[in-house]
Order: C-alpha cells, then structure tokens, then sequence
C-alpha cells in the first residue's frame, strides 16, 4: 500500500511562495504524481509562478513523458505576465518504478529497500529557471524495492536542516514522524518560525 503525506508553510514572510501537487493517476491504485515549486524570491509573482506550474502539470493529459508536461508549465509560467519564476520538481510513480524530472534547486530523494538513498536530482540545472521559457528539465528514474520512501522538498527544507540531518532522517523515520523531524530541524530555536517557505511531500510504501 502507497501512502502520502505533506506539508506546506511560509517561512519569513505572510505569504508561501511554495506550492505542491499530490494527485492518484486515475485507474491506478498504486499510481501518484508529485510536484513541488519554489517560487523564486526577490521579485514579484513568485507565488504565482509556482501555483501555475503545478496547475498546468495536473491538467496535461498526457503523463507518460512527464518532460513534456514540464516544458509546457514553463512556457505557461512565461506567458503569463503576472507570474514571477519557480522551480519545479516532480515525479510518477506507478507500483515501485518511479520516474521524474526537475529544474532548479528542489529536491527529490528516495529511500529503498534496506536504506539506500538516491538523490534523484542531483544533475538538475538551476538555470534558467522555470518561467523563462527556456528552462532546461534533467529527467530521473528508478526501480524501488520495499518497503521504499520518496520526498519532495523546496530548498527551504534541505538548507536550513542541512543535508546532513535531512539524509540521517530519511534513512531512519517513515510518515508524519518524518515530517515532524524535518520541520523540527528547519525551524529557529528561538522563535520556531522557518526561516524560508517549507514544503515537504512523502511517499512510501511498505
């Protein structure tokens, strides 16, 4: 059984500039797509750009070459005058065979079998972003053996918990425990605030 989980919060300022997607493939009880966009600070319509992008990979009806669904969000982002830049980075899995495809700086880790971990983004290009029409998607695939996690995550979640812990974590927890780890490290101390959007997505199966 595939499960999901997430979560999604501003970090510094009254408004997420994060969005996600967590939609089950029609027809396909074991079949769910993943995106996650951070929508770049320092300018206007990042929000929007990263809302956009995940809106336009949900209505592409044709998700076999997941590429094809990113390269049209980001000539959607960058024909829309009120959209900023965004990252976005996003996956299918069907049963224990995943594949995706990223452009910026999110990330997509999978944890498999007896605990080997795959950054799944690593080739991703930060430039050019998403919503300038000529970003540039490195694809990823892989075959996952149970019991298996995948996670999704804006920069705001790696950065501030640091690689390091983000790694230990996802080798060791499973579920909302995961979560509530990585949302634990990411937070200040003293205010327990993030210090940049947050957005996490976790899928696993046992």
């Amino acid at each position: 059984m595939i499960r999901t989980f997430s979560f999604s919060e501003a970090g510094g300022h009254p408004d997420n500039e994060d969005a996600f997607l967590v939609r089950r493939l029609a027809g396909k009880p074991e079949g769910w797509l993943v995106c996650v966009a951070d929508g770049q600070g320092g300018r206007a319509g990042g929000d929007r750009a990263a809302r956009l992008a995940c809106d336009t990979v949900a209505g592409f009806s044709e998700l076999r070459t997941l590429t094809r669904a990113f390269l049209r969000a980001d000539a959607a982002v960058a024909g829309d005058e009120a959209a900023g830049l965004t990252t976005l980075a996003g996956f299918i899995v069907e049963g224990d065979s995943l594949r995706g495809a990223s452009s910026g700086d999110s990330a997509v880790l999978a944890v498999s079998g007896s605990g080997e971990l795959l950054e799944l983004t690593a080739k991703q290009f930060k430039d050019p972003p998403v919503g300038s029409g000529d970003a540039v998607f490195a694809p990823f695939e892989a075959e996952l053996v149970r019991p298996w996690k995948v996670l999704a995550m804006t920069d705001g979640v790696w950065k501030y918990a640091g690689w390091s812990r983000v790694r230990d974590l996802a080798t060791t927890l499973r579920g909302e425990e995961l979560l509530a780890a990585l949302k634990a490290a990411a937070r200040l101390q003293r205010t327990g605030q993030f210090q940049d959007d947050f957005t996490a997505v976790l899928v696993e199966a046992d």
